[in-house]
């Protein structure tokens, strides 16, 4: 794999690198050669020389040995309850795969309930009295809701050795979950990148079309290619009760490159308005893709209808309805569901580069699903200390854990989860992509520099209400300076 230059992260007073490397050749998988044209692809800061922690370990994140392996006959083995959490299609296969393994191993006997619309049904089961035992959210903002209501246990009183934790999977991470109480209510479990796009390399390559390196290049790239009869973006905001969150995304890489990561956290934290000027100049930066003339499959009004697991389909057609996608790292597991994704009926060639630079500064956001325990008896306590083991981590990681998982894979082909455990191999994943993707996360997580998705950290009703609906309205007319007036005025006092 070729060399390419080293980018460079300012967090603070520390500055952390990245080596981004050149196109490599890839295994196909099911008739797909997701090509990791980045690797380590500028997402993430990763410390320069940074050494090697890869490998398993005998020891889980509490600092304790877990024990819970092979045969039951552990504490483990007396859990019995329903994992609640977000994923859905093969992604909650991939979940139900995983458990289904665990609990042949232990004896345990646990399933799996997925959610489109996660938030407001954990709301209600919690508000009515009926939590399920344990959960995983994609939105740490609403850990310390459930923390303050008395519904939750904290990582304390369970025994993890919250500097263990730390170092394992970054204090950043893990103090998302550290509520008024001086306690900690959040076990990381498996991170995503949301800083990337994915293009059609057959079409870029045979119109000599070049990866852009600052927004202007891609505002650039996409009038070029508007000018040669072809659509630069496919996007889609539909979601179900979750619908704009896909918008969200847009203005948060955006706002990070253009005001800066001081100005980014105290944003979300709220304690600079929401309807700053900056976040006005945020809209009106992403509006020149969503509004620019010929951009977008559909045009802007039709965005908020077209589903998000369904947006990258066009890229599979032959030939291609549009040639860019923005989505996170987990895109790739919707890719099986498309149109012409099976064997044999397209061979469709992604590349992925990081999302551009904007006034020379780049940007590392992404997101991740933490555990939240409701009931914590030993069983299980024993349940989640397993599950972030880099062993466990493995067999979660991918259908057949790479082939050296001591436990096997989820058994879900075209699924991959990302590690949130820095100790993870990233020989665990199967594709070349997920492995620089683990590769790197692994990376910024020893480093301390995995950074979250700003409306994932806004309190609820605005980070998971007002936020998403408002980019809705955005499409369809609204002015962005009456969008986020709007939004301001919702946040709670």
């Amino acid at each position: 794999m070729s060399e390419g230059p080293t980018w460079q992260l300012q967090t603070g007073d520390k500055a952390f690198c990245v080596l981004l490397e050149g196109e490599s050749n890839m295994q196909r998988s099911r008739g797909i050669k997701i090509l990791a044209a980045v690797a380590a692809f500028g997402l993430v800061a990763a410390a320069c020389g940074s050494d090697d922690d890869s490998g398993s370990s005998d020891t889980d994140s509490s600092g304790t040995t877990s024990g819970t392996g092979g045969g039951g006959g552990s504490a483990a083995a007396d859990a019995e309850f329903t994992l609640f959490g977000a994923p859905t299609g093969i992604e909650g296969e991939a979940v139900e795969g995983f458990l289904d393994v665990y609990n042949e191993q232990t004896g345990s006997n646990i399933d799996f309930t997925g959610s489109d619309d996660l938030e407001s049904q954990l709301r209600i089961r919690v508000d009515g009295g009926d939590p399920p035992e344990m959960a995983f959210l994609p939105q740490p903002g609403q850990i310390c809701d459930y923390a303050d209501d008395g519904a939750l246990v904290s990582l304390e009183d369970m025994g993890f050795d919250i500097a263990q934790l730390e170092e394992d999977s970054s204090q950043y991470w893990v103090n998302l979950g550290l509520c008024d109480d001086g306690m900690h209510y959040g076990v990381p479990w498996y991170p995503n990148y949301k800083s990337i796009v994915f293009y059609h390399q057959p079409t870029f390559e045979e119109n000599g079309y070049e990866i852009p390196e600052t927004y202007e290049d891609m505002i650039a790239l996409s009038e070029q290619i508007v000018a040669d009869g072809l659509t630069p973006w496919c996007m889609g905001y539909e979601s179900s009760n979750n619908t704009g969150w896909a918008g969200t995304d847009w203005i948060e890489d955006i706002l990070v490159r253009q005001a800066g990561s001081e100005f980014y956290a105290q944003w979300y934290n709220h304690e600079v308005p929401f309807n700053s000027p900056e976040v006005v100049e945020a809209f009106d930066t992403y509006g020149e893709i969503v509004f620019g003339d010929g951009f977008i499959l559909g045009g802007a009004e039709n965005i908020a209808g077209i589903a998000v697991t369904d947006s990258p389909n066009p890229l599979f057609e032959e030939p291609p309805g549009c040639l860019m996608l923005k989505q996170g790292s987990f895109a790739s597991n919707w890719f099986p569901d498309a149109p012409g994704y099976e064997e044999g009926e397209v061979e469709a060639e992604l590349g992925v580069f990081p999302f551009p630079t904007i006034d020379g500064n780049v940007g590392a956001m992404g997101g991740g699903d933490t555990i939240v325990v409701f009931e914590g008896s030993d069983a299980n306590i024993a349940v989640v200390k397993d599950w972030i083991t880099p062993e466990w981590l493995c067999t979660h990681a991918s259908a057949t854990g790479g082939g050296v998982a001591e436990y096997g894979g989820h058994g879900v082909e075209g699924v991959e989860f990302l590690p949130g455990n820095k100790n993870v191999d990233p020989n665990c994943y199967i594709t070349d992509a997920a492995k620089s993707y683990a590769t790197a996360v692994t990376e910024a997580l020893a480093a301390n520099t995995f950074v979250f998705d700003a409306s994932d950290l806004m309190d609820p009703a605005v980070g998971q209400g007002t936020f998403w609906s408002g980019m809705v309205d955005w499409t369809r007319g609204t002015s962005a300076q009456d969008v986020v007036d709007q939004i301001e005025s919702s946040w709670p006092s």
